[in-house]
């Protein structure tokens, strides 16, 4: 029977053609969506930065008066979830626990007499939020004996803690003995020694 070359051949053009256009269509539709969720990356890193909390744990003495503050310098708030703290490398349970590690106890009975002596320990939970450019002042010892020794053996203390900002996911661990920036994590472990569990309510009494 009599064949049509031409006919054939024309068909298989127009398939190829046909073909080019549905890979190209899926191309730019690949491209389109590549685009989408890079732009949509973007939006969401440019939101964190705008929620970026930066937390830090500074020492200071005035007046005789030395007190620890944690103070988040980033631009939201930041959730506290877990916080540590050792001397010479050995847990404390608290910071008046921290004070006495350096101090030794009884430091009320070894004031010497008629010389001023205050105590101020605050506590932190896991949960709780400091807003940008804030602080929350953790412990206020006024002693003209003792703070500037509190002071000076402060480098024996090393503060880790971990916190997230308000978006999901997005948590940082922070290493008061190191300058380097506070590490991403995906989330806030528990911690064996955890400060923020310690049910602190200090008091200047004999004990202290």
């Amino acid at each position: 029977m009599p064949t049509d070359d031409g006919k054939f051949a024309s068909i298989r053009r127009s398939v190829r053609v046909d073909l080019l256009i549905a890979v190209c269509a899926l191309l730019v539709s690949s491209l389109a969506t590549l685009a989408s969720w890079w732009q949509t990356r973007v939006i969401q890193q440019q939101l964190s930065a705008q929620v970026w909390p930066y937390l830090s744990v500074g020492e200071s003495i005035d007046n005789d008066v030395f007190t620890l503050d944690v103070t988040n310098d980033g631009l939201g708030p930041a959730v506290i979830r877990n916080l540590s703290a050792t001397v010479d490398g050995k847990p404390v349970g608290s910071f008046t626990a921290m004070m006495h590690a350096i101090l030794g106890p009884h430091l009320l009975a070894r004031a010497p007499h008629g010389q001023a002596m205050g105590l101020h320990a605050n506590s932190i939970a896991p949960g709780d939020v400091i807003r940008a450019g804030s602080s929350i002042n953790t412990l206020t010892l006024k002693s003209k004996r003792f703070a500037p020794l509190l002071l000076a053996a402060y480098p024996r203390v090393e503060i880790t803690m971990c916190y997230c900002a308000i978006l999901p996911g997005t948590c940082w661990f922070k290493d008061t003995n190191t300058n380097a920036d506070p590490k991403p994590v995906p989330s806030c472990p528990e911690l064996r020694h955890d400060i923020l569990h310690a049910n602190e309510t200090a008091v200047l009494s004999n004990d202290f």
